[in-house]
């Protein structure tokens, strides 16, 4: 009894195919390997051509774009710098100034934002407006300023500044000149050259060392190669910007320098400074510009992706008499 149930009850035993007990041949394995090489070359060929036409989509909005650029930089070049259109905009930026209404903490009364801008600074005005727009207190020291400023006492800021500046080492001992100038022999009768604007000359800034020391040389020419030293140069950093706004934007050669520093570089006065560059604006050589409380000196602009320059005659923006142009 217990063996018929045993017999039953047992599972059934499913006997091995004879295929399944044969073993992969190589022919079989190297069939498997092949479709597999083969659908990796049509996944990876697939993977490509859709790479390549992405790219090529790119390519042709870069090529869209450039000749886009190309075409507004050219419209930008046919026209000249509108010094009117300038001035307007100046006005117009100064009247919407005097419609908005700040707190003049300095002399406790109502006042707007030209006022604050004319008296106190831009950066003090911008600090206000932010602590206004936020809601929040304006710090002590911001209201000390502005005490400061009130009562005729300089600014902080201003202090440091001059502190800051001091001129630059005084040059080493000059050498003997080895030239025999009495055996020159003297020309006579000679008639002015007229120089071609593309010829540069090198002068070496040590000239501005020499300057603080000779009287000979502290004149508004060597005011002017001062300021084409500082004129806006690729990645120069500086509060004005000049080389992002003025240079590329404008197409204005710029140069900004504190008229503190001018005074302590050359040796000469803070007011005869200001002498120099109001006469070199005067007739024409270079252009003052006020930005905020400071000024901004034009050399030349830029047209035709060529650098012109008031000094030399090749482009003039002041006709009046008296002008080199």
């Amino acid at each position: 009894m217990k063996a018929e149930e045993t017999s039953v009850f047992a599972s059934p035993v499913v006997p091995l195919r004879p295929q399944d007990e044969r073993p992969m041949t190589d022919q079989e394995r190297e069939k498997i390997l092949e479709k597999l090489r083969e659908k990796y070359r049509i996944e990876n060929e697939r993977h490509l051509r859709e790479k390549q036409a992405q790219k090529e989509k790119s390519d042709r909005e870069v090529a869209r774009l450039y000749a886009e650029l190309q075409e507004r930089t050219k419209e930008a070049r046919r026209l000249p710098f509108d010094w009117e259109e300038w001035e307007r905009e100046c006005k117009e930026e100064e009247e919407f100034d005097k419609g908005v209404p700040m707190w003049d903490w300095g002399a406790r009364q109502p006042s707007n934002r030209h006022e604050i801008i004319k008296k106190y600074g831009s950066d003090t005005a911008e600090k206000l407006w932010f602590f206004n727009l936020k809601g929040e207190p304006v710090p002590r020291e911001i209201v000390a300023e502005m005490h400061r400023i009130q009562e005729g006492k300089p600014a902080r800021r201003v202090m440091k500044a001059k502190q800051a500046i001091q001129p630059a080492k005084a040059p080493q001992r000059e050498k003997t000149s080895q030239i025999n100038w009495d055996a020159l022999e003297k020309k006579r009768n000679l008639s002015p050259k007229t120089y071609p604007t593309a010829h540069y000359s090198l002068i070496k800034a040590g000239i501005f060392n020499v300057a603080r020391a000779n009287s000979d040389l502290q004149n508004p020419t060597t005011l002017l190669l001062y300021l084409l030293q500082h004129r806006a140069w690729e990645g120069k950093k500086d509060k004005h910007d000049t080389y992002n706004t003025w240079y590329l934007k404008k197409r204005l050669i710029v140069a900004s320098v504190s008229v503190e520093k001018i005074s302590a570089d050359l040796g000469v006065h803070e007011k005869t400074a200001r002498n120099w560059i109001n006469g070199l604006h005067d007739s024409g050589i270079i252009r003052k510009i006020k930005a905020g409380l400071e000024n901004v000196y034009v050399l030349g602009e830029v047209t035709d992706r060529k650098e012109l320059f008031y000094y030399s005659g090749e482009i003039c923006w002041n006709k009046k008499p008296g002008s080199l142009h």
